[in-house]
C-alpha cells in the first residue's frame, strides 16, 4: 500500500508522503505529509483532492485525516537532526563527535552534509558504507536530497590517558566506602504497601535521590489540610484534603518527612504515633534550602542495624569516561497521538548486549540507557564496552558487533562507575529486566557497587495492558503501540523503544 501511496507526490510540487499511520481504536488512517512552505501552501481544496485519491486508492474502509508537517529547509534545524540521529541509532560512529562536528550546506532543494569523524569512527562508517544509510535517515524527515561525506579527525584525544590521569575514578575503582543498612522485620502496613527488607541509613544521604527506603522512630506528628480544585462533569469543585508532617530519628539522626495519601487513605494517617518504628518508601526533596522526604507508603517494622557492613563504592562526584547526553526526539506525531503524560520519578530504562546469555559466564559489550524525569526522555547513556573474550559469530550476527567495533572501547571496570552515577536514585526499567540486570549484579558485586534501585519490567507492564498479544517480545510490542524500533538488537536502540514503551503503558 506504501508503494501505491507514493504517486500522491506527483500531485504537487513541494509535496512529499512520508508515511501512513493506522489508529485502531477510532479506525483512522492518517496520511503524514512533509511539505516546504515555500512551494506548497496546505489547504482545504488540496486536502480534499488528497482524500479523493486516498479512497480511490484504499476505498472506503477506513476513515482519512491527513497531517501536514511543515519542512523548511533550515541549516540550524538539520543540523540539529543529523546530531541527534548520529547519536541515538549510530552510537558506533559517535565517539568524540559534537554538534561541532557537523556542517551543512544547502543548495536549491540539495543538502550536503558533512561530518567529521574521530579516525577509528571515520574507518568503521567507511567500511560499512554509513554515509548512504545517514542520507536515508534524513531523507524521513525532510523534503530534500540528501548527500553525506565523511571528514577524518586528526585530533582524536586517546581515552586511555584520560581515565589514568583522572585520580577520582581510579580510587573509585581501587577503594570503597563503607556502608550502612537496616534490616527491617515484622513489617505491618499502614498506608500503601511496603514490602522491602532493607532500609538505607539516611544520615549519609546529602542530595535529592529518588525512590529510598528510610526507617526510624517517630518523634512527632500533625495532621494538616490542604484544599485543592477538582473537576468532574465539567463542574470544579474545592475539596479539602489531608496529609501528614512527621519526622523520624535514628541515631541521633532527624529527618523531617510527610505522606499526603489517597483519599481513601486518608483516616489511616492516625495510627501514626509518637515512639513508633516505621520504614517509609519515598524520596529525598529540597524545600527551603533543606533536605526533607515526602513518602509514599510507610508502615510499621522492626529495624536494626547490619553489624557486619559491607563495602560499596560511592557515587562519582562527575562522570569520567562515559558522558550522558541530551536526548532530542525529533519523530513527527499525528493528530490523533495522546496528549503527553507527565508523571514523577526519576527511571533509567536500560539494555544491554552481550557474549551470551549466562551472567556468571559472559561479559557485556554494549550498554544502552535512557533516563526518564516527569515522563519524558532527558538523557541517554551509550557505550561499546571491550570484553576480555572473542565476541562469538552467532552474537554479531544478531546484534551487528564484532570484536573490531570493540577493539578501541573502554573495559567495565571504567564503565560501571559512570553508569552507577547514571542510575543513582532511580528506578531501573527493562523489557525481561531480570536478565540485563542479572549481568549488572554479577558484575557489580566483582567491583563493589550497590546496585539496590527498584526494578520494573515492562514485559509484565505489557501482559497487564495489551492483553491478547501473539507474544511479548519488544519488536511485537512496539509494533502494537506504533513505535518506531531502528536497527534492532543494538542497545541504545532497544533502551530507546522500551522507555517509550513504558511511558505509554505507565
Amino acid at each position: 500500500m506504501i508503494d501505491k501511496l507514493e504517486i500522491l507526490d506527483r500531485l504537487y510540487d513541494g509535496l512529499k508522503f512520508k508515511d501512513a499511520t493506522y489508529i485502531e481504536k477510532n479506525n483512522t488512517c492518517v496520511m503524514n505529509f512533509l511539505y516546504n512552505p515555500d512551494v506548497f501552501k496546505p489547504n482545504d481544496e488540496n486536502k480534499k483532492v488528497l482524500f479523493n485519491k486516498f479512497e480511490e486508492i484504499i476505498g472506503n474502509y477506513v476513515k482519512f485525516d491527513i497531517n501536514f508537517i511543515n519542512c523548511p529547509l533550515d541549516k540550524r534545524t538539520i543540523a540539529n537532526y543529523t546530531y541527534s540521529t548520529i547519536m541515538n541509532i549510530f552510537p558506533a560512529i559517535s565517539k568524540n563527535f559534537t554538534y561541532d562536528d557537523v556542517s551543512v550546506d544547502i543548495l536549491n532543494m540539495k543538502v550536503n552534509i558533512t561530518l567529521r569523524l574521530s579516525p577509528s569512527a571515520y574507518e568503521y562508517a567507511k567500511s560499512l558504507n554509513r554515509e548512504s544509510l545517514i542520507a536515508d535517515k534524513l531523507k524521513e524527515s525532510f523534503f530534500a536530497e540528501f548527500i553525506v561525506n565523511f571528514e577524518k579527525k586528526e585530533d582524536e584525544v586517546v581515552i586511555e590517558n584520560q581515565i589514568e590521569k583522572n585520580m577520582e575514578l581510579m580510587a573509585s575503582i581501587k577503594e570503597a566506602e563503607e556502608k550502612t543498612v537496616y534490616e527491617l522485620s515484622n513489617i505491618t502496613n499502614i498506608i500503601g504497601k511496603n514490602d522491602y527488607s532493607l532500609a538505607t541509613d539516611f544520615s549519609k544521604i546529602n542530595s535529592v535521590i529518588e525512590n529510598v527506603v528510610i526507617c526510624g522512630e517517630i518523634t512527632s506528628v500533625q495532621r494538616k489540610t490542604y484544599k485543592r480544585n477538582y473537576t468532574k462533569n465539567g463542574e470544579t469543585k474545592e475539596i479539602e484534603r489531608t496529609f501528614y508532617n512527621f519526622s523520624l530519628r535514628n541515631d541521633n539522626k532527624i529527618i523531617y518527612c510527610s505522606i499526603f495519601p489517597k483519599q481513601t487513605d486518608e483516616a489511616k494517617g492516625d495510627l501514626l504515633e509518637i515512639g513508633m518504628k516505621v520504614c517509609c518508601f519515598g524520596s529525598f526533596r529540597e524545600f527551603n534550602k533543606k533536605l526533607n522526604f515526602t513518602a509514599t507508603t510507610i508502615a510499621r517494622c522492626e529495624y536494626k542495624r547490619e553489624e557486619i557492613k559491607s563495602k560499596f563504592k560511592h557515587v562519582n562526584e562527575e562522570y569520567h569516561t562515559i558522558f550522558p547526553k541530551e536526548y532530542v526526539d525529533y519523530e513527527q506525531t499525528d493528530l490523533f497521538s495522546e496528549e503527553e503524560k507527565t508523571f514523577d520519578g526519576s527511571f533509567v530504562v536500560f539494555d544491554l548486549e552481550t557474549t551470551g546469555l549466562e551472567a556468571q559466564k559472559e561479559e557485556i559489550i554494549e550498554i544502552g540507557a535512557c533516563k526518564i524525569l516527569n515522563g519524558k526522555i532527558v538523557e541517554t547513556f551509550s557505550t561499546f564496552v571491550k570484553p576480555s573474550k572473542h565476541i562469538p559469530k552467532e552474537i554479531t550476527e544478531i546484534t551487528g558487533i564484532d570484536d573490531d567495533m570493540v577493539a578501541d572501547a573502554p573495559t567495565i571496570n571504567y564503565i560501571l562507575p559512570d553508569f552507577y552515577k547514571f542510575c543513582y536514585g532511580s528506578t531501573m526499567v527493562g523489557h525481561n529486566v531480570s536478565f540485563d540486570i542479572s549481568f549488572i549484579y554479577n558484575i557489580a558485586k566483582k567491583l563493589s557497587y550497590n546496585f539496590d534501585n527498584p526494578l520494573m519490567d515492562t514485559i509484565e507492564m505489557a501482559r497487564k495492558k495489551l492483553p491478547g498479544l501473539k507474544n511479548y517480545k519488544l519488536s511485537t510490542v512496539v509494533d502494537k503501540l506504533n513505535i518506531v524500533l531502528d536497527n534492532a538488537h543494538r542497545a541504545i536502540n532497544d533502551a530507546t523503544a522500551t522507555a517509550k514503551v513504558f511511558i505509554k503503558l505507565y
